[in-house]
């Protein structure tokens, strides 16, 4: 793990295998890094389910394939940034987030993350690449 020191951001960047073993690492280091440079609970608390999200579909598009993981602490805001590098095609437009059907067993992933930040943007940078990049601010957001 490194911690990349600037004067006005603090930043946590690794990468992970891709499987479901390093979801607890995953969790365990966001809520480390939260807990030693931002007091507020309620956003640690988000930022850990968020993050759970987001690196389990990253896993599920690209089983056994490393994904990046970017923590940004800024003036009371985090971002969180989960890199997957897939084949499987993006991530389905924001009006499609959440399951097809009640009793799905699977698709909520993007619609708890989009409930639980201030902003969610989804990127392609290349052919093979999704950058999933979450928001989330001190004040609570409802």
């Amino acid at each position: 793990m490194s911690t990349e020191r600037r004067p006005d951001v603090l930043v946590l960047d690794r990468e992970y295998d891709g499987t479901t073993g390093t979801l607890r690492a995953v969790r365990t280091d966001v809520l480390g890094f939260l807990k030693e440079h931002q007091p507020d609970q309620d956003l640690q608390e988000r930022a850990e389910l968020v993050v759970s999200e987001l690196a389990t579909n990253a896993i599920q598009a690209s089983p056994g394939v490393a994904y990046r993981l970017r923590v940004s602490l800024d003036a009371g805001a985090v971002e969180l940034a989960i890199t997957s590098f897939t084949d499987s095609g993006a991530p389905p437009p924001r009006e499609d987030w959440g399951p097809e059907h009640a009793r799905a067993p699977r698709g909520r992933g993007l619609l708890i993350v989009d409930e639980l930040t201030d902003h969610v943007g989804v990127e392609r940078p290349t052919d093979n690449t999704i950058v999933v990049t979450a928001t989330l601010r001190s004040a609570p957001i409802h």
